[in-house]
């Protein structure tokens, strides 16, 4: 968010985003959330906000808030604007070199994860495949046992065909001589046989 600050003759600052009067407390903190800050004179229109910025700063520094070092100081007063430049520069040149050996880490490690990931499946596709000729074996084994009962089967089949064929021809001839012999008894005992 872009706030814009004006600065009165009498050392007040309105911050015209809120239309209401603020302290430096309240830009640093906008400053720290973000915010672009312009800090301008009401009058001429000359932007302080480097001046305001620098204020913050020497308060931060007064009431030991502020993470610069005596020696950044020192520099600061000696050089001035060159002297943030060099921080900022080494800073960059920091950040730079951090930045390019993390994303090396980062590529090793996925080459690394990648590698894992190429082996476990690897693995897993090889459990499969000795899985698979453990069943395909098994299945050969078992249809083979099955091609060797088939005669087998075929030859008990036959047997019993045999004993039904000879069952009927001992039933039929039990049946013929029944008759005759009830028959016979009927006409012993009186009785006459009925049609």
């Amino acid at each position: 968010m872009q706030r814009v600050i004006k600065r009165y003759a009498n050392r007040k600052l309105y911050d015209t985003s809120t239309s209401r009067y603020v302290a430096l407390d309240d830009i640093a903190r906008c400053v720290r959330s973000g915010d672009e800050v312009h800090v301008t004179d009401n009058e001429s229109g000359e932007d302080l906000t480097a001046v305001t910025l620098a204020q913050i700063i020497l308060e931060d520094e007064r009431r030991r808030q502020s993470p610069l070092s005596l020696e950044l100081l020192q520099n600061l007063v000696r050089n001035g604007g060159d002297a943030i430049a060099g921080v900022a520069q080494r800073g960059l040149s920091v950040i730079g070199g951090v930045r390019d050996q993390a994303e090396r880490l980062v590529a090793e490690e996925s080459a690394r994860g990648s590698r894992l990931v190429d082996e476990v499946l690897h693995r897993s596709r090889d459990r499969l495949e000795l899985l698979q000729r453990r069943i395909d074996e098994t299945l050969a084994g078992g249809m083979a046992r099955l091609r060797s009962v088939g005669p087998e089967i075929e030859r008990l089949e036959s047997g019993l065909r045999e004993l039904e064929a000879r069952l009927r021809s001992v039933l039929a001839d039990v049946s013929d001589r029944q008759p005759k012999a009830t028959t016979r008894q009927a006409s012993s005992d009186g009785i006459r046989p009925s049609a």
